[in-house]
């Protein structure tokens, strides 16, 4: 006895042709091919061509965003791990600073005596506590409990509420006498302070510096978070809107030398003057003017001080008043 298949179907063949079992089975395959026929171009056939293709548009834009989401997180990490890198770095280089900081001092406090001769009394109760008279620099940071009270100005900048008055003042008596102000910076909150800085260092090493470079290349630019002074919403950058770039020519602008001229009758101070990198730890900068109170910006500059000069200046005067020197 030989076997076949017909139709996929396992038959007998016997001496006289196929039996009664071959033919039942022959017809049944014929009539599943019939039914397979009917199956190609019938309705049930393009529901599941319509359900299969949408079950592909569902899945492919699915497994692309999880794939974006993948990459996302990868890219987060990354950023973290370069936040923390620069941190790292900072921290390391803030233990050298608060080495050095005591000899800044020293040398500072033996210079006060040539300020009170020159100078002479503040002429003015100095509470250095006060909320107007905060230190921010290289060596301060705010401490991580400060909470900035904020008020909005109507180009959606924030500052501290009680510098509002004086702050639009300054600006609209500018105007009339024809300079054309722009705030360009304020309040930095410190996760935007951050966001600033990383992208900074991200920035310069696409374009080829080394991690260290871009770091310090970056800090001539940015403060480190919690060492700003617009964390505490007293600052304000603010430029000509003929010239708005943070550059060397900005100090040249009609704009620039009004505000350096006057500032001061309005509360603030040009808190980064020329030849004075060695007490504030910062470059000129011509735009970043900081609110000390009338009283204090008119005896800075009137006396050629910075900031640091004066606080040191009323500290000096708090301690003879304390242990006045005996005649």
């Amino acid at each position: 006895m030989d076997f076949s298949t017909v139709g996929g179907e396992l038959c007998t063949e016997t001496a006289g042709g196929y039996g009664k079992s071959s033919v039942k089975l022959v017809a049944a395959d014929r009539n599943r091919h019939k039914g397979k026929s009917r199956y190609w171009g019938s309705v049930l056939f393009y529901k599941h061509i319509i359900l299969g293709t949408t079950v592909l548009l569902i899945l492919i834009p699915l497994l692309g965003l999880g794939g974006m989401i993948y990459k996302y997180s990868r890219l987060m990490e990354d950023y973290q791990g370069l936040l923390h890198r620069t941190y790292s770095l900072y921290e390391a280089e803030a233990v050298e600073n608060r080495r050095k900081i005591s000899e800044a001092g020293r040398k500072i406090s033996l210079e006060i005596s040539g300020w009170n001769d020159r100078v002479g009394k503040i002429p003015f109760k100095v509470n250095t506590d006060d909320w107007n008279y905060i230190l921010v620099n290289d060596w301060n940071p705010l401490p991580a409990a400060f909470k900035p009270q904020l008020d909005v100005l109507d180009d959606g900048h924030q500052v501290d509420y009680r510098i509002v008055d004086d702050l639009v003042k300054m600006l609209s008596d500018a105007k009339e006498e024809g300079m054309d102000l722009l705030v360009c910076s304020a309040y930095r909150s410190y996760e935007r302070q951050a966001d600033l800085f990383g992208s900074s260092i991200e920035e310069l090493m696409d374009q080829g510096l080394t991690y260290i470079d871009a770091y310090y290349k970056t800090r001539e630019q940015y403060a480190v978070v919690s060492y700003s002074e617009h964390h505490t919403g007293l600052a304000v950058d603010i430029v000509g809107k003929s010239h708005q770039m943070l550059d060397e020519r900005q100090g040249r602008t009609k704009e620039a030398m009004w505000l350096a001229e006057n500032c001061a009758r309005y509360g603030f101070i040009l808190r980064y003057p020329k030849g004075k990198k060695n007490v504030t730890g910062i470059e000129y900068e011509s735009w970043h003017f900081r609110y000390v109170g009338k009283e204090a910006a008119e005896f800075i500059d009137e006396n050629d001080l910075t900031f640091e000069e004066f606080l040191k200046t009323a500290e000096a005067d708090q301690k003879n008043m304390a242990h006045p020197v005996p005649d």
